[in-house]
């Protein structure tokens, strides 16, 4: 059994947390924007994006979610979590790599609906998608920065 003195512990997850909090901050204040020539906000069809829960993992994907953003990539990951929730995960090859995460959610009405986020590493921005409860689907830019909460 090993004993560790609690002021050495207490000071190594002193040293630890400034540690991660000053990578995390020079990341940050070094982030660079990728989704600049995406527009602010835009509609997408859903038909766009059905086709990519039926794709498996290794699958090419082009989706041209609205004008001025076309994501190709290859599908990582689809997963159905659940009967009424099943989640893809799309790596971009013309976004560096970004991640695009797109859940599709049936309710007891079987109306569905969207959601998901794209975002890349080391990168301020991202795209968010939702569908709203009028079967409106949408492409919102957001800044990172002023969703974590310092």
């Amino acid at each position: 059994m090993c004993y560790l003195n609690p002021t050495i512990m207490k000071k190594f997850i002193q040293h630890l947390v400034l540690g991660t909090l000053v990578v995390f901050a020079t990341s940050q204040a070094n982030a660079q924007r990728l989704f600049d020539a995406v527009p602010e906000n835009a509609a997408f069809q859903s038909k766009v994006i059905e086709s990519v829960f039926a794709l498996n993992p290794g699958s090419a994907v082009d989706l041209k979610l609205a004008q001025g953003f076309r994501v190709m990539g290859v599908v990582k990951s689809n997963q159905k979590v659940y009967d009424n929730l099943q989640t893809v995960v799309i790596e971009s090859s013309n976004f560096n790599n970004a991640k695009l995460f797109i859940s599709k959610t049936v309710d007891n009405n079987n109306q569905v609906k969207y959601v998901g986020r794209m975002l890349g590493r080391g990168y301020q921005d991202g795209i968010e998608l939702k569908s709203d409860n009028a079967g409106n689907n949408t492409i919102k830019k957001i800044n990172l920065k002023e969703m974590i909460v310092e």
